[in-house]
């Protein structure tokens, strides 16, 4: 596994990404359907090491940012952490971006493990 994106959730989207472009001087790089029913921007640090997904999604907001790690095999690795005794928050389920499974750590910070799948793609 690997850090996919990093989330930021707010109230404002353009400000958050004239925040990311403006001063930090990421680019914006693409669109994203993290959650369902909203729009995220990714953004992309100047040395391309670093995505930024910025939603405006009211369940999350206030929450600490979620650390989202990219996986090719959500249903395996979420069934081995399980048996490593990790407690999941939420069991794999679909997103527009793909399939996902939640768990927080002993300090409530949240993860999301995320096996990306393009739904447009011919089977």
């Amino acid at each position: 596994m690997r850090i996919r994106y990093i989330p930021f959730f707010t109230e404002n989207m353009e400000e958050q990404v004239r925040f990311f472009t403006e001063t930090l001087k990421f680019k914006v790089v693409n669109k994203i359907n993290l959650y369902a029913n909203t729009t995220g921007t990714v953004l992309q640090s100047e040395n391309d090491d670093v995505l930024i997904a910025v939603n405006e999604h009211r369940e999350y907001r206030g929450c600490k940012n979620t650390v989202i790690l990219s996986t090719d095999d959500c249903l395996k690795d979420y069934h081995n952490l399980r048996t490593e005794g990790l407690v999941f928050t939420k069991e794999p389920h679909y997103l527009p971006v793909g399939l996902v499974a939640e768990f927080t750590d002993q300090f409530d910070n949240r993860f999301m493990l995320l096996e990306e799948r393009n739904y447009n793609d011919d089977l």
